[in-house]
């Protein structure tokens, strides 16, 4: 009997340890929940974080991205000072280094009242078309946005935060969205307006698509930024959005044909000055120029970068083109876009509309 009661104990000691260990697990898992519970970090914005406020939102998209201690200090400080929570409103936010929640409220709820620029980027704009218009308004020197997004050193340290470019491209051009920014009188004007361009690229270009720019890059062998600069002469050549698909169509056609793209307008671009300064008669004069690695009616493949800055439009009719047999495209004097699949067909439409 004692034998085998020492031999039931021993197994018991046995069997217990799996339970110790379960026992330490779920201590250490308490603490470490305990921990973010009752001593919670303060939200941290690593890196100069620009969140656009549309109707609709609540304040939870200003620290969605935040990791989950910092949202619950944010909850708990919420939760026990409802009379500090700001109401949020349609705005451009922009966040960087680390704010008590008390300070984070204070700031949204003072951010709207402060001094603000608003400030509209049109679509189809390049570099040096919103150069001069801020220089023209009066916001900057001549030259100061066109130094900023062409400088080597700049883009390359930008393309440490932004995987949808890298340090090898000679500007930004492309990527600086179009929209409407509300940005800070008294800061650098430049660095905010392109700050913000680029972040609402990735967020309404870069993000949405990732696939989709994937597979284009397969389907139609061109690289990401290739697209891209297709994207920004669909913008430039066709204003009316039911019929960028198509155009966009005809110069894959056209390219995979091995024919000259014929947009006139890209030309304009070797210039680096605004597009109403490159008249029709400065384009009739230089059409036939092969020096102009921009010139599409003399050079063969797509222009060496972008051309201006696309919207989400024209990139989606880049990613999903209306697939047709034409290869030739005009525009009637009241704007009137006709197509043809055979260069007959094409100089008929041009002795009939033009």
């Amino acid at each position: 009997m004692t034998s085998f009661h020492t031999f039931n104990s021993h197994k018991k000691k046995k069997k217990s340890w799996p339970r110790v260990l379960i026992c330490i697990v779920l201590i250490i898992i308490i603490a470490i929940w305990g921990r973010s519970v009752f001593w919670p970090e303060d939200p941290v914005f690593t890196s100069e974080t620009v969140i656009v406020i549309s109707k609709g939102d609540t304040l939870a998209k200003v620290y969605q991205n935040l990791p989950t201690n910092q949202q619950l200090s944010i909850k708990l400080f919420a939760k026990s000072h409802p009379d500090r929570v700001p109401s949020i409103q349609e705005w451009t936010y922009i966040f960087s280094g680390n704010y008590t929640p008390a300070d984070l409220f204070t700031l949204i709820s003072q951010w709207p009242v402060r001094e603000y620029l608003r400030y509209t980027v049109l679509e189809g704009r390049s570099i040096y078309d919103i150069d001069a218009d801020l220089a023209n308004k009066g916001y900057i020197q001549p030259g100061e946005y066109i130094s900023y997004t062409t400088n080597p050193d700049k883009i390359t340290e930008l393309s440490q935060r932004y995987d949808f470019f890298d340090g090898n491209i000679s500007s930004l051009e492309g990527f600086l969205y179009p929209d409407t920014y509300h940005l800070d009188e008294w800061d650098n004007l430049v660095r905010q307006l392109v700050s913000i361009q680029l972040n609402t690229f990735k967020s309404k270009v870069r993000e949405p698509n990732i696939t989709a720019f994937s597979q284009a890059q397969q389907k139609y062998n061109l690289s990401y930024y290739k697209l891209i600069i297709l994207a920004s002469i669909v913008e430039k050549e066709e204003k009316k959005s039911e019929n960028k698909p198509t155009i966009a169509w005809i110069f894959y056609n056209r390219l995979q044909q091995g024919m000259l793209i014929w947009a006139d307008i890209t030309l304009c671009y070797h210039f680096h000055q605004p597009y109403a300064d490159c008249t029709p008669k400065i384009i009739a004069k230089n059409v036939s120029d092969s020096k102009n690695p921009y010139n599409t009616r003399a050079v063969s493949g797509l222009p060496p970068t972008p051309i201006a800055n696309p919207d989400s439009n024209s990139i989606q009719s880049v990613l999903n083109p209306a697939q047709t047999s034409y290869l030739f495209y005009l525009h009637s004097p009241d704007g009137t876009i006709h197509y043809a699949t055979t260069n007959a067909q094409h100089e008929k439409n041009k002795s009939d509309f033009l």
